[in-house]
């Protein structure tokens, strides 16, 4: 497993930015210091409110 991540970051000019299926993810640092779960869950939950 870790030679494909080796393997990735080589190949990638952007290590922040992928793309999963047809939608653009951009990962950053928040000061906010809120978890990736965390953030993920809120998203989801405003998904499903609406």
């Amino acid at each position: 497993m870790p030679e494909k991540i080796i393997d990735y970051l080589k190949k990638t000019e952007n290590p922040y930015m992928l793309k999963v299926g047809d939608i653009v993810v951009n990962i950053e640092y928040s000061e906010n210091y809120k978890k990736f779960n965390e953030c993920i869950l809120n998203i989801l939950k405003q998904k499903v409110g609406k």
